[in-house]
């Protein structure tokens, strides 16, 4: 039987947790746990103290604690197991967790690497199974099961809507705005039938690439739905497939939509007016009403709404336009912050075009046209072959900025400019989602090369920033305001410690080195996911 026992030293109180037997009649103790100067008797949470040479592996803790958790809040290996086919062995919807964890977690994640990465976690010793049966030919079988366009097989987007609907139980109640946007992504190699050059968000402009059109709640910023499209694809033809998805699998017939400028077109237009869904959306440049409405406006004479974005104030003004077949509400802003960009950036345009025409030896007019190829508006090449010459056309410079920092946007709905302008501008959090896709998520570049897995491999960084969503949920619900970035940074040193007692009993210890650390054990009571000491399957 064993008890606890405590040591004065030098007026401090030692305590351990001993044992009595006998060696040869003579009673004798042995100690078992010691846990230094904290009395497990008063102190329920207290844990025994392991030094170095008595741990027999650490296995990495926290973060992947912290994903399990939110997997289990909205009941993702649940959902995943309602469509997935079953199989002996390792679970389809476990290993679909796993990866999804191994993308947010892991360091250049991939099929290869992933067995590796899971033995290094608490995970197989919490969920029983062996990291050793997760290799390529099960993730390729796993992908091939939630979608295979061949078999007209195609779980993801039940999926992924089931999930946000469980998420929302989290979150609150479901609003009515949603964001729409794409995005694109790189490839390595040249093999994949989707991927195609196009205009590459990424910068690479070497680089095969697809896009990835992405649905959002605007409430929560939550994702909703996604869906891969070829690489040359243009933004406008992504639209009529999307809106497919709340109308016709949500059921939804009240709906918000805020899209960016890339989606103003006429078929678009007339397509929100067919599903009489409300929308918000950017308009572009390009349109003559929209160059005509900004060349009649000054923003220095009449009354505008004013409001403050970021420091910045931004004047407002909404006027009712006959624009593709019907009357619809224009708002026309200017932000001084922008104007001085746009100015700045087209200066050290012009500037760097002159002087590179200065600066180039046996000039001919070929090739100063593809020099000032940027700044074509503002900077005439003229002369003959052997005497180029050029100036600045300052009566398009001076145009261009009349025009700085005004934009416009359009709705259907008779909201006011403030109102209008905000919702608009809420599409931000998309574009925070697509950041932390790309980056937290690993989602370029992609190394894929069958379609398919392509298509699902993109799904898996979508289920990723959903869990990543969540956490940071949970955390603000804990009081713990902090982005995803500093949760993972910290809850990543979180180890859990294997050692074994005196008797030869296997134990597990948290180890958390900072206050901060402690927080996050504490507050996600983290320690329900400590394994029960058990043996392997073979």
């Amino acid at each position: 039987m064993s008890f606890i026992v405590y040591r004065e030293i030098k007026g401090k109180k030692y305590y351990s947790k001993v044992e009595s037997y006998r060696v040869g009649g003579k009673v004798k103790r042995r100690i078992l746990e010691y846990y230094g100067t904290t009395d497990p008797r008063k102190n329920s949470d207290a844990k025994p103290i392991v030094k170095s040479h008595e741990a027999d592996a650490s296995y990495c803790f926290g973060s992947v604690s912290l994903v399990y958790h939110a997997a289990q809040k909205i009941d993702l290996i649940d959902c995943v197991n309602n469509y997935a086919t079953k199989r002996q062995g390792l679970p389809l919807s476990l290993e679909f967790f796993l990866t999804v964890a191994h993308k947010l977690l892991g360091n250049n994640p991939n099929s290869s690497n992933l067995s590796d990465w899971a033995r290094d976690t608490h995970l197989p010793q919490l969920l029983n199974f062996d990291p050793s049966k997760i290799t390529d030919e099960t993730q390729d079988y796993m992908m091939n099961k939630l979608y295979d366009e061949e078999k007209n097989i195609d779980h993801l987007y039940r999926i992924s809507i089931e999930l946000y609907r469980n998420a929302l139980k989290l979150f609150g109640k479901e609003g009515d705005i949603y964001l729409y946007e794409i995005t694109s992504t790189y490839f390595e190699g040249k093999c994949c039938p989707i991927a195609f050059f196009g205009h590459n968000k990424d910068g690479k402009l070497d680089k095969l690439q697809i896009n990835i059109a992405m649905i959002m709640d605007g409430k929560y910023g939550l994702p909703v739905v996604s869906k891969v499209f070829e690489g040359n694809i243009n933004d406008v033809n992504t639209v009529y497939k999307m809106v497919y998805y709340p109308k016709v699998i949500m059921k939804k017939e009240k709906c918000l939509l805020v899209m960016d400028r890339g989606f103003d077109s006429e078929d678009n237009v007339k397509l929100m007016d067919t599903t009489k869904y409300d929308y918000i959306i950017g308009l572009r440049s390009t349109h003559k009403f929209v160059k005509k409405l900004k060349a009649e406006t000054d923003f220095t004479v009449g009354n505008w709404d004013i409001i403050d974005s970021r420091g910045s104030e931004i004047k407002l003004r909404k006027v009712v336009k006959n624009l593709f077949g019907k009357r619809r509400n224009v708002i026309l802003y200017y932000s001084p912050k922008a104007a001085a960009d746009q100015k700045r950036k087209r200066d050290f345009r012009i500037e760097n075009a002159i002087k590179r025409l200065g600066d180039q030896g046996g000039l001919t007019i070929k090739k100063a046209a593809e020099i000032v190829r940027r700044v074509k508006k503002y900077v005439v090449i003229g002369g003959r072959e052997g005497k180029v010459t050029w100036r600045v056309d300052k009566i398009m410079v001076n145009h261009a900025e009349r025009n700085d920092g005004k934009f416009c946007l359009m709705t259907n709905l008779n909201l006011g400019s403030k109102e209008v302008f905000t919702t608009y501008f809420s599409k931000d959090k998309i574009e925070k989602g697509f950041r932390c896709m790309k980056q937290d998520a690993n989602m370029r570049p992609i190394y894929k090369r069958l379609t398919d897995h392509v298509i699902v491999d993109s799904f898996f960084c979508h289920v990723a920033y959903l869990l990543l969503r969540v956490v940071e949920h949970l955390a603000q619900k804990e009081k713990i305001d902090k982005s995803w970035n500093v949760l993972s940074s910290e809850s990543s040193n979180i180890r859990l410690i294997e050692y074994r007692t005196l008797t030869d009993k296997k134990r597990f210890q948290i180890v958390a080195n900072t206050e901060f650390q402690k927080d996050i054990v504490r507050k996600f009571d983290l320690y329900r996911y400590i394994p029960v000491p058990t043996t392997l399957p073979k």
